[in-house]
């Protein structure tokens, strides 16, 4: 039940490129990484780790075998 609470909230989060954990702006992190087909590995201060995509620009959490 809190799942189906929290989910809504942490997809306006990554809308507003913010981390759902910490709150702070994903554009400004400086630990990025580039990836293939126009995406980018960003890691939070917080250690949560994202993928950005360019041409959707927006972001998303990374799946395990995403992680590098």
């Amino acid at each position: 039940m809190i799942k189906k609470l929290v989910a809504p909230l942490q997809q306006v989060l990554l809308q507003r490129h913010s981390c759902p954990g910490c709150t702070r702006n994903l554009d400004q992190q400086y630990e990025r990484s580039s990836r293939i087909n126009q995406t980018e590995q960003v890691v939070c201060e917080c250690g949560r780790i994202f993928i950005y995509d360019r041409q959707l620009d927006i972001y998303r959490r990374a799946l395990k075998e995403e992680v590098r």
